[in-house]
């Protein structure tokens, strides 16, 4: 049966969001990877914990906001494709009104933070300044994101996300010139990567605002659209995404604090370096999980139960392609590269802490685009409460194992490690299915291809490993790294994907080179 017109676009856009989406990912790890030993051989690992802990402290403050953004593009997406154009203007302006009033609310406690900054914290008398001068741009970037939040959903729901990756690529291309601009020509700064950061952020608020006039021009930013009982009816939904953030923190992002308080300042400053590459390789799962989203939203909204149900396990499975490579090469390679990378931090140490913080996205990361089907289905109440309960006995798991035993930051790491497999395994697994009417089991297969693919690829990596040593330069890891990707993605391609998967994969890059040669022509 040949596609209809709106699933040739749909299957268009998913190509073009994940192609532009890996890009953005190759550019903000450069970035990351550039900076992170420029600071630490610099200033030290102790002040390069004090940057990451100040985008930490933003998300504390986002808890307040994620209730009304979460759900915003949900309920918009939903009256638009309804033709209810003018109850989706109103959503529209209702939340662009809301989030102005939060971002006034948050100048005051955000000026407190940064005067009492170094009584909060442990500093050094002589980077005091530094620190509180980063805080200040950090808080500043955080104002205008939550500012202009709302002129970002366009391309959610037109289903353009690759015009926001290209965006957020060219964003990620000016903040990385801002930067080694700076450094060059006046010297290393702490707060220099966030002028970066905040130059960033200004392009892309532009951007935004461009498209949104472009995409969805029947949608306008209006103080006379504003209805209190639009933004109720969104934070209604919205705060049990408020509370499922609250345990993302208590179990991802309390993490540099808590080992701050506990254990030393010195020991958080090895923790955020090792955190360097976990968070590379969990931005990259949720960049590629986040342009599968659309469509599924598109299809609830459409009723269409039997496409969600495929689109379902589909993406599952080309999510299952890419988590399991970084984390094998992690594994096997991680020593050496924390080695080559930032010498004069304990190698072996900060590749243990990295493995043990990652290493559970072989079972979460093919998860991350059934996470949209709480959202899409309204059950988000459901996931909040297994979350929220999930955070506080981590929590309490983390005390009472720092208070008894000499585990010290492998408590902490342990800890969220076994409990994040024990949620995805006992609830996000099995509900996500049937909130979508499968069967409770119907994901696990998917899951168990990601394991074996996580051995496979592994084991790969180990005979990569006997013939090109990872640790004698950067060229050889690179090269190791390489033909270990590839070789565990052709593996993957026959172990993960369905034979119509492969077919339609076959089809694209036919279509694509067909295209060239006719150009060529």
């Amino acid at each position: 049966m040949p596609k209809t017109r709106s699933e040739d676009f749909s299957s268009r856009a998913l190509t073009k969001n994940i192609i532009f989406s890996v890009i953005t990912f190759m550019l903000n790890m450069f970035i990351s990877f550039y900076i992170t030993p420029t600071i630490t051989s610099r200033f030290g690992e102790e002040t390069y914990g004090y940057l990451k802990l100040s985008n930490d402290l933003t998300s504390y403050a986002a808890l307040f906001s994620v209730a009304l953004n979460s759900m915003a593009s949900r309920f918009i997406m939903l009256e638009r494709s309804r033709g209810n154009h003018a109850k989706a203007q109103e959503y529209f302006s209702s939340v662009g009104v809301a989030n102005t009033i939060l971002a006034a609310i948050f100048v005051i406690p955000a000026l407190l933070c940064v005067q009492y900054l170094d009584r909060l914290f442990e500093i050094s008398p002589a980077m005091v300044f530094e620190v509180k001068l980063t805080y200040a741009l950090t808080f500043t970037n955080f104002l205008t994101q939550l500012f202009f939040s709302i002129f970002s959903n366009c391309y959610y729901i037109t289903n353009t996300l690759y015009l926001q990756s290209l965006r957020t690529s060219q964003a990620s291309i000016l903040n990385a010139v801002t930067v080694l601009s700076l450094f060059f020509f006046i010297g290393p700064k702490l707060h220099y990567v966030v002028y970066g950061t905040l130059a960033a952020t200004l392009f892309t608020v532009a951007a935004n605002v461009f498209y949104t006039r472009r995409l969805t021009p029947d949608l306008r930013f209006h103080f006379r659209d504003f209805r209190f009982r639009s933004v109720w009816t969104i934070l209604s939904s919205g705060i049990w995404n408020s509370i499922t953030q609250l345990s993302n923190l208590l179990t991802t992002q309390l993490d540099l604090l808590i080992t701050n308080i506990f254990i030393g300042s010195e020991t958080m400053g090895v923790l955020a370096v090792a955190k360097t590459v976990p968070n590379v390789i969990v931005n990259f799962n949720a960049t590629i999980a986040n342009v599968f989203c659309p469509n599924l939203m598109r299809l609830y909204a459409e009723g269409d139960g039997e496409g969600l149900k495929k689109a379902a396990k589909s993406a599952m499975r080309f999510m299952c392609l890419f988590v399991t490579i970084p984390n094998a090469i992690l594994l096997v390679m991680g020593t050496e590269f924390f080695r080559l990378w930032v010498p004069e931090q304990p190698a072996e140490v900060c590749a243990a802490m990295a493995v043990l913080t990652v290493v559970n996205s072989c079972i979460t990361g093919p998860l991350h685009p059934l996470y949209q089907v709480f959202t899409i289905t309204n059950k988000v109440r459901e996931n909040s409460l297994v979350m929220i309960c999930y955070g506080f006995v981590s929590l309490a798991v983390i005390y009472f194992l720092l208070k008894t035993t000499s585990l010290g930051v492998y408590a902490i790491l342990l800890t969220n490690l076994v409990g994040s497999l024990l949620v995805a395994s006992f609830y996000h697994l099995p509900y996500s299915a049937k909130y979508i009417g499968l069967s409770r089991w119907a994901f696990f297969p998917e899951e168990g291809k990601s394991l074996l693919s996580f051995a496979l690829v592994s084991g790969i990596a180990l005979l990569v490993r006997q013939v090109i040593d990872p640790g004698a330069s950067w060229l050889a890891w690179f090269g190791a790294a390489i033909a270990t990707a590839i070789l565990g993605f052709v593996c993957n391609l026959f172990l993960i994907l369905a034979k119509e998967d492969r077919r339609t994969l076959r089809e694209k890059i036919a279509g694509k080179l067909g295209a060239l040669r006719g150009k060529e022509r």
